[in-house]
C-alpha cells in the first residue's frame, strides 16, 4: 500500500512537471519580412523567438498567418530553422518561411504559440496565456519595394532593483526608409491573439512595481524615444519578470509627405533582479559627417565604475552583412578587462549616401562575480553625403544660351538627377562642414539624368540677359526612398555677350493719366559679329503694359538712333515695359531683353508713409554702392516738377530692401495729418560690363498721399467672364499651351467708402486660393475690363482691388478661381503587326475631345493573365517624360508577347486645383491583337 502511495505522487509530481515544461518557454519574439525577388511578390518571413532554456520545450508548433486569408503552422511548413545560446537562460530560435501574395495589398503578418514563460508579474497567468507577435507590410508598386525594418539587438539585458532600464532594438530600414518608435501601454501591449490583449496587463512603471527614480526622486517612468528608439525605465522597484510590446513603425515619403506603410511588434521581457551592481559607461566618439569614399577608423572605449570586466558590441545597419561594404569592429574580443576599448573601421561607398545619419548602438555589458549584469546603450550617428560635382565649363551659345558641362559625377551609380543651380552675380561661399544642397540666393533652372554632362540654359526661352553675369553650381540628388544630396560644386560664372541692344533707361519723365512722358535708352549692339552683320543698323522700339508680357503691345518707333522719349501715356496708373527690335535692312536680328518703368506706391501707417518700388529689368539694382534715392516734396504739394522736390532718404536696398518709411525722421519733422507729400524714387543699378557708365538711373512716377487718408476704397466685384476650360479646348491640339481669361469689375461707392480712385489692381495665382497672389495688371478707374494672355495653364484664382489716390488699397474683392478640366483616356486593343497603324497602347491623340489635359505623370502596370509584371512604365522618371506611354507590345526583355489578353492599373498626376481631382486610379484590360 505505501508502495502503491509512493507511486502516486511520483507521478502526479511527473505530470505536473512535464506540464509546466510543456507550457513555459517563450519569452519574447518578432516577425521580420522580406521580399525575395523585385519581380515577384514573394516574400520570406522570419519568426524570431526568444525561450527559456530552463524549460525542455523548444519554440514550435505555431501558427503563422500571412494577413491575405492563408494559415499554416509554422514547425511544419517553414524552410529552415536555426538555434543560438545567448547566455542568461535565453536561447533564440528563428524560423524562416516563404509566402507569395497574390496581389498589391496591406497585410498583417502574426504569428502566436501557447505559451509564455511563468511567473511574469504585470499580466495574468502568464503561463496559460498564448504569445502573439505581428508585422504589418505594404505591396504597393506605385511606393517602391518594401522589407520591414530589421531589430540587430536582442531583448536579453537584465536590470537591478533601483536601476535605470534602458534597452533598444538597434534597428534599422533596409530600403532607407525613416523609422519610429511607438511606445503606448493602452494601445500597444503585449496581446494573446489577434486584437486581443493579454489578461489584466499593467505598466511596469505603474505604483505596484516602481517607487522611485534611480536618483531617489518620484514620479517613476517607463517610455521610449520616438526618435532614437532608447527605452528607459527609471527604475524598476520590484525584482521579477515583465514583459511589454512596442512598435518599429516605418515611415516613407510619398509625394512630399510621410506615410506609414510599416510595422515590427518586438514583445519583450525584462528581469529585473536585487544587486549593487554599477552600471557600466561607454565614452564614444564624436558623431561624425563623411564624404562616401572616405574609410572610417574610430575607437569606441568603455569602463565599469566596479572594476569589473566589461565587453562593447556594436549594432546597427553599417555593421549588417546585407549594408554594402558593412562595417566591422573587432567582436571577438569578448568580456576584457576595464577600461577597454574596440576598434571600428568603415570603408564608405557611394551607395551609403543618404538624408537620415546611420546609427550604431553601442551597448556596453559588465560581468559582475554576482547578481545580474547591468548594461548601458548609446547611440552614435554618422552621415554619409555625396561628393561634390565637378563642373567642366561653361560656353554662350547661339540665343544667349549658357552651356555648362561638368565631369560624370563619381557617384553615379547611385545618384538620381542633377541639379542646376544659377544666381545673378558671384557668390563665391564655401560648403560648411557636412553641409549640402544648396543656399538661398539661387534659382534651380534644370535638372538631369546621371548620364548626361551638360545642360542648357535658355532661361525659359528667352535667353540670359545681355551684359549681365550668371553664376552656376551643381548639386547632386540621391533617389527615394533614402533621399540625400551631395556637398555643392564650386561656382562657375559667365558674362553674356552684349551682341544685342542692351536697354539702360526706362525713366518716368512726366507723370500724368493722359500726357505722361518715359526716357528709354538703349546701347547698340557692342559685340555683334561686324562681318556677319556690318550694318548699319535700325532699332523698333516695342511697349507693352504690364511688368511682364506682351499685353497691349504697341510698336512706338523705329529708329536709327538710341533713346526715345515716349509720350501721351498713362504714367500715373500704369506700367510700362519696353523691349528693343534689332534690324538691319528690314531684316530682324535679335531683340534686347525687356526693361520695365519704376512703380511707386505709398501705404498709410500709422500717421506716417511707407513707399514701396517695383520694377523688371534686365540689369542689377540691387548693388550695395549704388543706393536707391527717395525725394518729396518740399512746400508746395500742387507743384510736382523736380526743383520743388528734396532728397530726403539713400536707401541700401541690398539690406533695407526696395523700401522706405517716411516718419519724418530725416529731418526730425513729423509729418502733418492734412497735408498730401508727393514722393518720386530714383533706382540705380548696373550691368556687369564695363562699357557704360554707372549707375543707370531711372526714376518712378510721382505719387501723393496724406497721412491722415485713412479711408479705404471699398473691394470691388470680380467677376469672371470665361471661356469655359472644356469647350474651349474641344478644338485644340493635345498639347495646346495658350489660354486666356475674361474678367469684368464693378466698384463700390456705397457706405463710408474713399470715391476718389487712382486704379484698380488685379492678381492672380495658378497655386488656389492660398497660393501666392501676384499683380498682373493696374487699370484707370475708367476700366471695368480685362483678358489675360498666353497663359500656360487655364487655372487659377483672382482678386481685384480698388486703390485711391492717397495709395489706399481696398480689402481684397471675392476671389474668384477656375480650374484646369484633365483628361485621360485608354484604349482597350491595340495591334503591333508591322502594319504602321496602332501599333502601340497610348493614350488617344485623336479626336481631340479624347486628348490628354493638363497631365503631369503617368505611372502603368501590365500584368498577363498569372499576374505576373511584364511592363511597367513612370513618365516622371522617363527623359522624355512622355505621359502617351506607347508600349509596343513587348516584354521588360524586348521579346514580342503573344496575342491576349493583359491587365493594367495606372496612376495619372493632373494638374488641378481640386485635391480630389489632383490624382486618378486607372484599371483595365488591354488586347493585343497580331
Amino acid at each position: 500500500m505505501k508502495i502503491k502511495y509512493l507511486l502516486l505522487i511520483f507521478l502526479c509530481l511527473f505530470l505536473s512537471a512535464a506540464q509546466q515544461s510543456f507550457a513555459t518557454h517563450i519569452r519574447a519574439g518578432e516577425i521580420i519580412a522580406e521580399r525575395v525577388n523585385p519581380q515577384t511578390l514573394t516574400y520570406r518571413i522570419t519568426v524570431i523567438g526568444y525561450t527559456d532554456t530552463r524549460s525542455t520545450v523548444v519554440l514550435g508548433p505555431g501558427d503563422i498567418n500571412f494577413g491575405d486569408g492563408r494559415e499554416t503552422r509554422l514547425n511544419t511548413e517553414n524552410d529552415f530553422q536555426t538555434v543560438e545560446q545567448l547566455g542568461n537562460n535565453i536561447e533564440k530560435t528563428t524560423f524562416v518561411i516563404t509566402h507569395t501574395y497574390q496581389g498589391p495589398g496591406q497585410y498583417t503578418i502574426w504569428f502566436r504559440e501557447f505559451n509564455r514563460n511563468a511567473n511574469t508579474l504585470n499580466m495574468a497567468n502568464s503561463v496559460d496565456t498564448p504569445f502573439y507577435v505581428e508585422t504589418m507590410i505594404t505591396i504597393d508598386p506605385f511606393i517602391g519595394i518594401n522589407n520591414s525594418p530589421v531589430l540587430t539587438i536582442p531583448p536579453v539585458d537584465n536590470g537591478g532593483v533601483n536601476v535605470r532600464y534602458i534597452h533598444n532594438p538597434g534597428a534599422f530600414d533596409p530600403d532607407g526608409d525613416s523609422l519610429a518608435y511607438f511606445f503606448d501601454e493602452i494601445t500597444v501591449r503585449p496581446k494573446q491573439g489577434f486584437q486581443r490583449f493579454v489578461n489584466n496587463y499593467r505598466s511596469p512603471a505603474s505604483g505596484e512595481f516602481s517607487f522611485n527614480r534611480e536618483d531617489g526622486s518620484g514620479n517613476p517612468f517607463i517610455e521610449m524615444d520616438p526618435v532614437t528608439g532608447d527605452l528607459i525605465w527609471d527604475a524598476p522597484g520590484l525584482a521579477g519578470q515583465y514583459n511589454i510590446a512596442f512598435q518599429v513603425q516605418e515611415w516613407r515619403r510619398i509625394g512630399g509627405e510621410y506615410r506609414l506603410i510599416g510595422y515590427v511588434v518586438r514583445d519583450m521581457q525584462i528581469i529585473i533582479e536585487n544587486t549593487n551592481n554599477q552600471r557600466p559607461e561607454l565614452i564614444l566618439p564624436p558623431d561624425l559627417c563623411v564624404v562616401a569614399g572616405t574609410k572610417i577608423e574610430e575607437i569606441i572605449q568603455g569602463f565599469d565604475p566596479d572594476g569589473d570586466p566589461i565587453r562593447i558590441e556594436l549594432f546597427g545597419e553599417p555593421l549588417a552583412r546585407s549594408t554594402p561594404s558593412f562595417a566591422t569592429y573587432d567582436s571577438l574580443r569578448g568580456f576584457q578587462p576595464s577600461p577597454g576599448t574596440v576598434d571600428f573601421e568603415w570603408q564608405t561607398v557611394c551607395n551609403h549616401v543618404r538624408e537620415r545619419d546611420y546609427e550604431v548602438r553601442i551597448r556596453i555589458t559588465d560581468q559582475p562575480q554576482s547578481g545580474p549584469a547591468l548594461v548601458d546603450i548609446r547611440t552614435w550617428r554618422i552621415k554619409v553625403v555625396g561628393p561634390p560635382p565637378v563642373i567642366d565649363d561653361i560656353e554662350q551659345q547661339q540665343g544667349r544660351a549658357a552651356n555648362l558641362t561638368w565631369d560624370p559625377y563619381s557617384c553615379s551609380n547611385s545618384a538620381e538627377t542633377m541639379q542646376v543651380w544659377r544666381r545673378l552675380n558671384s557668390d563665391p561661399y564655401e560648403p560648411d562642414s557636412c553641409e549640402t544642397g544648396i543656399r538661398a540666393g539661387y534659382e534651380l533652372v534644370g535638372t538631369t539624368d546621371m548620364n548626361t554632362f551638360n545642360f542648357i540654359d535658355t532661361n525659359n526661352g528667352e535667353g540670359l540677359a545681355p551684359g549681365n553675369t550668371y553664376c552656376y553650381r551643381l548639386v547632386a540628388a540621391f533617389p527615394t526612398p533614402r533621399l540625400g544630396e551631395s556637398i555643392v560644386s564650386e561656382e562657375i560664372c559667365i558674362t553674356v555677350d552684349v551682341d544685342v541692344p542692351l536697354i539702360t533707361n526706362v525713366s518716368i519723365e512726366e507723370t500724368d493719366t493722359d500726357e505722361g512722358q518715359i526716357f528709354v535708352k538703349w546701347t547698340p549692339p557692342y559685340d555683334i559679329d561686324r562681318e556677319q552683320f556690318p550694318g548699319p543698323f535700325t532699332y523698333e522700339l516695342l511697349r507693352h503694359t504690364g511688368f511682364t508680357g506682351n499685353q497691349n503691345r504697341v510698336s512706338v518707333i523705329t529708329t536709327s538712333d538710341t533713346l526715345f522719349t515716349d509720350t501721351g501715356l498713362n504714367t500715373e496708373n500704369l506700367v510700362y515695359n519696353y523691349k528693343v527690335i534689332l534690324r538691319e535692312n528690314n531684316t530682324t536680328i535679335d531683340s534686347s531683353s525687356s526693361a520695365s518703368s519704376v512703380r511707386l506706391s505709398p501705404t498709410i501707417i500709422n500717421e506716417a508713409i511707407e513707399l514701396n518700388w517695383d520694377f523688371t529689368v534686365p540689369w542689377n539694382n540691387s548693388i550695395q554702392e549704388f543706393t536707391h534715392e527717395v525725394y518729396r516734396n518740399r512746400t508746395d504739394p500742387e507743384a510736382q516738377d523736380e526743383n520743388n522736390f528734396e532728397l530726403i532718404a539713400e536707401v541700401d536696398v541690398t539690406t533695407q530692401g526696395f523700401t522706405y518709411f517716411d516718419d519724418g525722421s530725416h529731418n526730425g519733422v513729423s509729418l502733418q495729418r492734412d497735408i498730401e507729400y508727393c514722393y518720386f524714387v530714383v533706382t540705380k543699378g548696373a550691368y556687369n560690363i564695363d562699357l557704360l557708365e554707372y549707375p543707370l538711373e531711372n526714376k518712378s512716377q510721382i505719387v501723393c498721399a496724406r497721412p491722415d487718408d485713412d479711408r479705404l476704397p471699398c473691394p470691388p466685384v470680380l467677376t469672371f467672364e470665361g471661356p469655359d476650360c472644356t469647350e474651349f479646348l474641344s478644338d485644340k491640339i493635345c498639347n495646346f499651351s495658350n489660354f486666356e481669361h475674361r474678367l469684368s469689375w464693378e466698384p463700390d461707392f456705397s457706405g463710408a467708402c474713399d470715391d476718389e480712385l487712382s486704379n484698380f489692381r488685379l492678381y492672380f495665382t495658378p497655386d488656389g486660393e492660398d497660393g501666392q497672389f501676384e499683380l498682373v495688371g493696374t487699370y484707370s478707374p475708367f476700366e471695368l475690363q480685362a483678358t489675360i494672355t498666353n497663359l500656360p495653364v487655364f487655372r487659377g484664382c483672382y482678386y481685384i482691388t480698388a486703390v485711391d489716390r492717397s495709395g489706399n488699397e481696398s480689402e481684397p474683392s471675392n476671389i474668384v478661381c477656375v480650374d484646369n478640366c484633365p483628361n485621360y483616356d485608354l484604349p482597350n486593343a491595340f495591334t503591333p503587326n508591322g502594319d504602321g497603324i496602332n501599333e502601340t497602347f497610348m493614350a488617344y491623340d485623336n479626336p481631340f475631345s479624347r486628348c490628354p489635359r493638363f497631365v503631369t505623370g503617368v505611372e502603368i502596370f501590365i500584368v498577363n493573365r498569372w499576374g505576373a509584371e511584364v511592363f511597367s512604365y513612370n513618365s516622371l522618371t522617363s527623359s522624355e517624360n512622355d505621359i502617351f506611354i506607347r508600349w509596343d507590345g513587348r516584354d521588360k526583355n524586348g521579346n514580342e508577347l503573344p496575342a491576349g489578353t493583359y491587365f493594367y492599373s495606372a496612376t495619372v498626376l493632373f494638374d488641378v486645383l481640386d485635391p480630389s481631382l489632383q490624382q486618378e486610379k486607372l484599371k483595365g484590360t488591354i488586347q493585343i491583337i497580331r
